[in-house]
């Protein structure tokens, strides 16, 4: 019996960015696994970048993913080092979630994966159709945002913040970082 396969001209547009976003994302996480984080990890920790120590339900909602769901990452992520959960001295009803050293010295390699990502992609498309793109997918994403019941609050990992990475193995932090040892976004 053979299997009849749809070609992406014959796709409807939801089909088509469901298999863009299926495929992009086993690339992202097969770079990912490189460095030894699993699906969503790399995600989590950019919003604990910006923000160590926020509260676990913060994170869930921040990463739109259900507070089941994030609790059984960040297990993983405790139990594999990244992280470290601790109630709030103020309140015990909070968890909050903490990067450990090991999260901190990796976020140049994290780094790195997504500006490779972002190259990739980038290649494909001419800078006026990389503007057009980005233009269509961040309306799609307004209208998505508006129907969630909280905020979608999204971090710059790339192109702006204060670390420099060269796909080529190299990284420099800039030098109007507050503290040499640990690198703010």
């Amino acid at each position: 019996m053979t299997e009849k396969r749809m070609s992406a001209q014959q796709m409807t547009v939801g089909q088509l960015l469901a298999q863009v976003c299926r495929m992009s994302g086993h690339r992202l996480q097969g770079h990912m696994h490189k460095i030894g984080l699993h699906r969503g990890q790399g995600f989590a920790l950019i919003h604990l970048w910006h923000g160590d120590g926020m509260p676990q339900r913060d994170l869930s909602r921040s990463m739109h993913i259900s507070p089941a769901s994030v609790t059984n990452m960040l297990q993983r992520m405790e139990r594999d080092g990244w992280i470290e959960r601790r109630r709030d001295e103020l309140d015990q009803r909070i968890v909050r979630v903490y990067l450990t050293g090991k999260a901190k010295e990796t976020r140049i390699q994290a780094k790195r994966v997504f500006q490779e990502m972002e190259d990739a992609l980038n290649a494909i498309y001419t800078v006026e159709e990389q503007s057009t793109l980005k233009r269509l997918l961040t309306k799609l994403h307004t209208h998505f945002a508006l129907e969630q019941p909280h905020p979608c609050q999204a971090h710059p990992f790339l192109p702006d913040d204060d670390v420099s990475v060269d796909t080529a193995g190299s990284s420099e932090v800039s030098a109007d970082t507050d503290n040499s040892s640990e690198v703010s976004v």
